[in-house]
C-alpha cells in the first residue's frame, strides 16, 4: 500500500475504518498502528476481538511442542516466545482498547506442556468488556485441569457462549453462579459439568434457546426449561438418572453413553426432530417413546441389546406417533430374527412414509435356530409406506439372504410398499 492509498483510506471516517479493520484478525489489525499518526489508534475501536496462538509460531513449531523435551534449544526458545507475544498483543488489545462494548470475540490458545502454570485469566477480562458473541478454543496442556474463570458466566451482555477446552484432562465447570441474563446459545466442549450444574444453568439463563453439549461428563440428573427450544448432547458420557422436561422443545438430538440408570423424557409435546443414539449396559430404565409421540422424524440408533430390551418395554408406554412421516432404527442385532420393536414401532405410526433400517451383521439365516420375535402375536397391517430404505450401519455389504429376509417380514406389516431402495 502507497503512501497515496494510505492519505486516501486515512480520510475516511472512524466508523468506516473500524469496519475496515474489523475483517482483519486482531494481530493484523494492530499492525497498522504503523501506518501513520491517524491509524495509531483506531484498531482500540474494532468490535472485533480476533485471536490465533497459531499465529505466532514459526512453521513446524507447532509440531513439536507436544515432545518439548526432545527440542532443540531453538525449538524451546521459539515455543516460549510465541506464548510470550500472544499473551503480551492480548494484555495489551484488552488494556488499551476503547471502552466501548465488543460485538464478538474468536481466540484460539494452545497451552504447551511446559506451562505447567497456564493461565486463562485474561477470560475474565474480556467479559468485562460486554460482548455479545464469546468462542474460545484452548487445546493442549498439561496433567493439570484448567481453572476456568467464573465471570463469563455472569457477562449480561452475552447472546452467544461457546467453549471449547481441549485440554489433557477434562475440566470441571463449577462456578458459584451463573447470570447470564440475555444467553440465547450455549455450547461446551470436553469439560465435566458436576451434579449442580443443572440447576445454576437454568436459573441464571432465563432466556436460553439451544444448549449443545460435546463430549461432556455430566453428572447432575435434569434439564428442565420452559423456554429450551433445541437440545443436543454428542458423545456425552452420563453418570446419573436423568429427566428432561422442556414443554417447548423442537429439536432433540443425544449421543449418549448411559454410564449408570437410565434417561426418561417428559413434557415434549412440541418436538418435531429426534435423534437418539444410546449406548451402554449398566441401564434400569428408559422412559423414552411416551414423550414423542408429536414427532415428525425419529432416529433411534441402539447400540446394546439391553438398551434395545429396554426400548421394547417402554413400546408399553407409548402412544400413536400421529405426526410421523419418516422413521430410521440402526441396531447391532439381526432384525431378520427379532422384528419385534420394528413391528411395535410401525403399528404406532399410522401415518409414516419413509421406513431406513440400518442393519449391522451378515445373514444369520441359516444358522438362526431360535424363532423369529416378531410382534408378540398382535395382527396389525400398515397401509402404505412410500419408501422403504435397507442399508449397513457402517457402510458395509449386507447378504442378499439378509435383505430378502426383512423384506419378506415387512410385507407381513405393510400392505402395500411403493420403493424399496438398498442403499
Amino acid at each position: 500500500m502507497n503512501n497515496v492509498e494510505v492519505d486516501s483510506i486515512s480520510r475516511l471516517p472512524d466508523e468506516v475504518l473500524t469496519h475496515i479493520l474489523s475483517f482483519l484478525s486482531t494481530k493484523e489489525a494492530v499492525q497498522t498502528c504503523v501506518l501513520s499518526q491517524r491509524w495509531i489508534n483506531i484498531w482500540a475501536s474494532v468490535p472485533i476481538l480476533d485471536i490465533n496462538h497459531d499465529g505466532f509460531e514459526k512453521v513446524g513449531v507447532h509440531d513439536c511442542s507436544a515432545a518439548f523435551d526432545d527440542c532443540s534449544g531453538g525449538c524451546k526458545n521459539a515455543l516460549i516466545m510465541s506464548v510470550v507475544r500472544f499473551e503480551r498483543l492480548m494484555t495489551g488489545f484488552l488494556d488499551n482498547r476503547a471502552p466501548t462494548n465488543l460485538e464478538r470475540v474468536r481466540c484460539a490458545r494452545h497451552i504447551h506442556s511446559f506451562e505447567h502454570d497456564a493461565s486463562v485469566g485474561w477470560i475474565d477480562h474480556v467479559a468485562l468488556l460486554m460482548p455479545l458473541d464469546i468462542n474460545i478454543l484452548i487445546t493442549g496442556g498439561t496433567d493439570n485441569s484448567l481453572d476456568l474463570p467464573d465471570l463469563v458466566f455472569s457477562c449480561a451482555s452475552l447472546h452467544h457462549l461457546n467453549i471449547a477446552l481441549y485440554a489433557r484432562v477434562k475440566t470441571i465447570i463449577r462456578p458459584v453462579s451463573i447470570n447470564l441474563p440475555s444467553l440465547k446459545f450455549l455450547e461446551l466442549t470436553w469439560v465435566e459439568l458436576p451434579d449442580d450444574f443443572d440447576q445454576k444453568l437454568f436459573m441464571g439463563c432465563p432466556s436460553l434457546e439451544r444448549l449443545k453439549l460435546c463430549s461432556c461428563d455430566l453428572y447432575f440428573s435434569g434439564i428442565s426449561s420452559e423456554v429450551l427450544k433445541e437440545l443436543t448432547l454428542i458423545n456425552c458420557s452420563l453418570y446419573e438418572q436423568i429427566q428432561i422436561s422442556c414443554p417447548h422443545l423442537i429439536s432433540l438430538c443425544m449421543t449418549i453413553n448411559l454410564k449408570r440408570d437410565g434417561i426418561s423424557l417428559k413434557n415434549m409435546s412440541s418436538l418435531v426432530n429426534v435423534n437418539i443414539a444410546l449406548f451402554g449396559d449398566d441401564v434400569l430404565n428408559l422412559n423414552l417413546l411416551g414423550s414423542l409421540s408429536n414427532a415428525a422424524k425419529l432416529v433411534l440408533h441402539i447400540g446394546t441389546p439391553v438398551l434395545k430390551e429396554q426400548l421394547e418395554k417402554d413400546i408399553s408406554n407409548c402412544r400413536n406417533f400421529n405426526n410421523l412421516k419418516k422413521l430410521v432404527v440402526a441396531g447391532k442385532w439381526d432384525m431378520s430374527h427379532d422384528f419385534y420393536l420394528i413391528a411395535c414401532l410401525l403399528k404406532h405410526s399410522p401415518n409414516l412414509k419413509e421406513l431406513r433400517l440400518l442393519l449391522f451383521n451378515e445373514s444369520q439365516c441359516e444358522t438362526q435356530e431360535a424363532p423369529q420375535k416378531v410382534s408378540g402375536g398382535v395382527l396389525f397391517q400398515h397401509e402404505y409406506l412410500e419408501t422403504v430404505k435397507i442399508g449397513h450401519m457402517y457402510m458395509g455389504i449386507l447378504s442378499s439372504e439378509l435383505i430378502d429376509a426383512i423384506i419378506k417380514l415387512l410385507g407381513s406389516y405393510v400392505k402395500k410398499i411403493g420403493n424399496v431402495i438398498i442403499t
